[in-house]
């Protein structure tokens, strides 16, 4: 398993447990989402491509959109 698949798991895992009171619980909705993004950040490090399929750039899906309804 790379790395990017084994923090895309943990990741899975923490949100699935949010409030469920289990060891992977972190508390609460914002401090998951802390988390989230030092993830994201560490998959940008090792592998932009994969975090550009991840987070996709909103600005540039919006260009997109509003070329397709011009068109």
């Amino acid at each position: 398993m790379s790395r990017v698949d084994e923090i895309l798991k943990k990741c899975a895992a923490m949100m699935a447990n949010i409030g469920m009171k289990t060891p992977l619980d972190v508390g609460d909705v914002r401090t998951a989402k802390q988390l989230e993004q030092q993830w994201l950040q560490e998959i940008k490090d090792i592998d932009p491509v994969a975090y550009k399929m991840l987070v996709p750039d909103l600005h540039e899906s919006g260009m997109q959109e509003q070329k397709k309804s011009t068109e």
